[in-house]
């Protein structure tokens, strides 16, 4: 039993960052692998320009993956529906 535990654990750790990378990235509408402030209003319409801002963390105007899984796990962005 313990040895399936571990197994599942293990196979989890795989399969959720995935999963995450995935809901996040439904906003990419365009399919270039980055959320514009138009994809961003879209997702997250009662967001703001603020919380765009504070996601975008290198500063350039578009949110990559890494910056929306950080904005989401920090409470700036909601889990996408």
């Amino acid at each position: 039993m313990k040895r399936l535990s571990v197994s599942l654990a293990v196979a989890l750790a795989f399969v959720l960052p995935a999963l995450a990378f995935a809901q996040d990235m439904s906003a990419d509408a365009d399919g270039d692998g980055m959320v514009s402030m138009a994809e961003f209003e879209a997702a997250w319409p009662d967001a703001g320009a603020e919380a765009f801002e504070a996601a975008d963390a290198n500063g350039d105007g578009m949110l990559d993956a890494d910056e929306i899984a950080a904005a989401t796990e920090d409470g700036t962005l909601p889990m996408q529906g």
